[in-house]
Formats: C-alpha cells, sequence, structure tokens
C-alpha cells in the first residue's frame, strides 16, 4: 500500500466524470486500498478515486470506531429532505462553506468483491457519501454554496495522533511558600507534562488505558466537519 496525492482544486481532473468499473481485479483491489490508507493518513471521512488521479467510480469511506470501506460504483438512488450543513473539502484545503445536503439518502454500490450493498443514510453518513459521488460526477462542494456564500478559513486543524491536551490529568503540586504565584503556576504545568509523558510511554507499551470519554462533545463534532 502507498499514500497517494491529494489532487487540489483547480485541477481539472476534479471536473471530469469518472467512470464506471466494469471488472473488480487486483488493480482495483489495489487501488482501493491505496486510497484507504491516503484517506487515513489525510484524516478525512471521504474520498473520491478523481481526487486520487484516478477516473474510476470508487469512493472509500473512513469513520470514526468504523472500518473503513471501499464502494464501487455507488450510486443515490433517491434524495429526502434538506438540511444545511458546514462542509469541507480534501482537495480544498483548510476552507469550509456552507451547503444544502439531503438529510436522507438510498445509495447502492459494490462492494471490493462485487457483493451489492444497499445503503438507507442519513445525516452525516449521508452527506459524506452524497459528496463523493457528486466527485466522481466532477461536482464540487462549492457547487453547492448557499447563494451569497463564500468559503471560509477553516477554525480548526485536522485532529492529530492523540495530543496531550486531549488526556485527562490531575496533578497535586505542593506549592512552595518562597516562590510567587507565576513560578509556582509554572511547576504545576512541568510536572502536568511530565506525567502526561509517562503516560504516553505506557500507553506505547500497552501498560496503561486512557479514558478519553470527557472530551466534550462539541470538540468530536469539530473534528468531523469538512473532513470529506
Amino acid at each position: 500500500m502507498s499514500i497517494l496525492q491529494i489532487r487540489t482544486f483547480p485541477d481539472p481532473i476534479l471536473r471530469s466524470r469518472a467512470k464506471q468499473v466494469s471488472e473488480i481485479n487486483s488493480d482495483i483491489k489495489n487501488l482501493t486500498s491505496d486510497m484507504i490508507e491516503t484517506l487515513i493518513e489525510a484524516k478525512g471521512l471521504g474520498l473520491a478515486a478523481n481526487q486520487v488521479g484516478v477516473l474510476k467510480r470508487i469512493v472509500v469511506l473512513n469513520f470514526p470506531e468504523k472500518k473503513p470501506i471501499a464502494l464501487i460504483n455507488p450510486e443515490v438512488t433517491k434524495k429526502m429532505g434538506k438540511r444545511t450543513v458546514e462542509e469541507g473539502c480534501l482537495s480544498f484545503p483548510n476552507h469550509t462553506g456552507v451547503v444544502e445536503r439531503s438529510l436522507k439518502i438510498k445509495a447502492k454500490a459494490l462492494d471490493e468483491h462485487g457483493g451489492r450493498l444497499y445503503f438507507d443514510s442519513e445525516e452525516l453518513f449521508a452527506q459524506v457519501l452524497e459528496h463523493e459521488i457528486d466527485h466522481l460526477n466532477g461536482i464540487l462542494f462549492i457547487d453547492h454554496l448557499k447563494k451569497h456564500e463564500k468559503l471560509h478559513a477553516r477554525k480548526f486543524e485536522y485532529p492529530k495522533e492523540t495530543h496531550q491536551h486531549d488526556l485527562k490529568v490531575e496533578v497535586e503540586v505542593i506549592k512552595d511558600e518562597d516562590l510567587n504565584e507565576n513560578q509556582n503556576k509554572y511547576n504545576e504545568k512541568l510536572y502536568s507534562e511530565i506525567k502526561v509523558e509517562k503516560m504516553l510511554e505506557a500507553l506505547e507499551k500497552g501498560n496503561l488505558l486512557v479514558d478519553l470519554s470527557s472530551l466534550k462533545q462539541e470538540k468530536e463534532d469539530e473534528k468531523l466537519v469538512g473532513n470529506l
């Protein structure tokens, strides 16, 4: 497997319509594997083949706590309702815009083995699937921008690996009466960083479980916006 280059706007291939996959052979399977690896590396939710320079009707999806999947010849068969959402794209790094998407969709596709898949999707899954199938038709999310709406600079970064500030750490520091308040605060911060470093070392050795469930829901939502 290898990391593929993600094409960015205004690369003309992003406006090209992808072609049906007529045979799921080893080349197609290798491509889907490379696309999944590329998507994981980019920390996105979805990726279409023409975003990596291949005009084949293939998309890959990667949702938190779910196994990445590849969809071959995906097709939306029905759209239901409308909702306004903030959206971005790996081909428009660091920008988002407000677009209108279907509330629910029905779709079908083939898996990597040629098996038939049918989806009744809503909200985020429907949004990502609709976004990626648009790519296969040469349609970009900027085409869905609401009237008078413009792209905005992203106000956050794609999530990286576990950050120190993601870990909840309780540190007891005995204050030194001979030090001023700022010096004591500095010591508390220093001890916190040391303790987190030890926790991360233990994690790497598989000796420690860290509960990250205390993260606020809005932080989780923030990670998901615009990573399509």
